[in-house]
């Protein structure tokens, strides 16, 4: 019988954290879901764990060659076979409620569903204040709608393709979404992922295929945060630099660039890389027009500046030459970005200091798996 939840992880090097998610997911005794796995680790040690399994729920592809990262994910999306998929990290794992809303939405025939609340889960050693670990649990209410794409998806691409999590778009990576609109991305371009960042790319690209999206407040999954995750190296700037020997073009040779995206390593950059890319790649050349290339540098320099101020002054440059856009133009659109930006910043600070909400702090947890036992009870 078809599966009714593919939980797709593509991983690599991260074994300890990867074997703890998959069992933390078979913990929930379903039969309604699989899991599909595609390993590029130097060794063998998830491999090993899957062969002792002899789970017929775990599909598994091991390759220690050279593999970019989006072909990993691929990969992990080729396995699938369920009727939905959610894609997550090799250090996160799904809660009990995932499996209840595909339900719902295979039910009702809904091709896209997020949630607008996320559990979080720092692994001991991934934040200094949280040296053993810890579960951060936000209030969350039952309600669900239905969200306008087109809508959301300009308001995006006029703030730049920035902080894309902040919108109620779909999402692959911690959404559950149709595989029919993955076969459909497929078809249209040649894979289900493209760019450089499968979470973003595949947020535009499902965008612009899915007829319908729904958003519920509950979590359906839990985001881990390993000493190696990339939410981990942000915060000490280890995602700022050139482009030289970065993660994402690793076995990407001769991968061109927009000449939007000025070419310095940013989280900033690779977002709105990847957007661009997933427009392109669908031929959707009226929602690229709606791209405010003045927000994505305002926003870059913001975010960067402390770290590699220098080479976004350059780079910049360049790109305003590249686009044929004077300094004068450059200067008023500078100056309203930054004022948006700020602005929001002041007004979300502001919200924060009024709201009552309070997250549910839980200490001292070692692992993934110990986290649904304490989830569930």
């Amino acid at each position: 019988m078809r599966p009714l939840l593919s939980i797709a992880i593509a991983t690599k090097d991260r074994e300890k954290y990867c074997v703890k998610s998959i069992q933390s997911i078979l913990s929930l005794n379903s039969n309604k879901i699989e899991i599909t796995i595609s390993d590029n680790s130097a060794t063998p040690q998830v491999k090993n764990f899957i062969e002792e399994l002899k789970s017929t729920n775990v599909k598994y592809r091991y390759d220690s060659g050279p593999v970019s990262s989006i072909e990993n994910f691929n990969r992990a999306i080729e396995l699938t076979t369920g009727k939905y998929i959610i894609l997550i990290g090799d250090d996160d794992t799904i809660l009990p409620k995932a499996i209840e809303i595909a339900e719902w939405a295979d039910n009702n025939d809904i091709d896209s569903v997020c949630s607008k609340e996320a559990v979080t889960y720092y692994w001991p050693g991934a934040l200094e204040q949280y040296p053993t670990g810890a579960l951060i649990i936000p209030p969350f209410g039952n309600n669900i709608k239905e969200i306008s794409l087109k809508k959301n998806l300009i308001s995006l691409l006029h703030n730049g393709l920035q902080h894309y999590l902040l919108y109620p778009l779909p999402k692959t990576y911690h959404g559950i979404v149709k595989k029919d609109i993955l076969e459909k991305i497929k078809k249209l371009t040649g894979h289900y992922y493209g760019g450089l960042s499968p979470d973003i790319y595949s947020s535009v690209a499902v965008s612009c295929i899915a007829k319908n999206h729904f958003q519920l407040e509950e979590p359906i999954s839990v985001a881990g945060v390993c000493p190696t995750s990339t939410t981990a190296e942000n915060f000490t700037g280890k995602h700022s630099g050139t482009l030289e020997n970065i993660p994402h073009l690793r076995h990407r040779e001769g991968y061109v660039f927009d000449k939007r995206i000025p070419k310095y390593y940013s989280v900033n950059t690779i977002w709105a890389e990847s957007g661009l890319k997933a427009l392109e790649e669908l031929k959707e050349f009226e929602l690229l027009k709606e791209f405010n290339i003045f927000y994505l540098l305002a926003q870059g320099r913001i975010n960067n500046r402390k770290f590699i101020s220098d080479l976004i002054e350059e780079e910049t440059q360049k790109t305003l030459s590249e686009n044929n856009i004077s300094q004068n133009k450059y200067k008023i659109e500078n100056a309203k970005s930054i004022f948006k930006i700020y602005t929001k910043k002041a007004l979300n600070i502001l919200n924060t200091k009024m709201s009552s909400r309070k997250d549910k702090t839980i200490l001292s947890i070692e692992n993934i798996q110990k986290v649904l036992e304490i989830y569930n009870s």
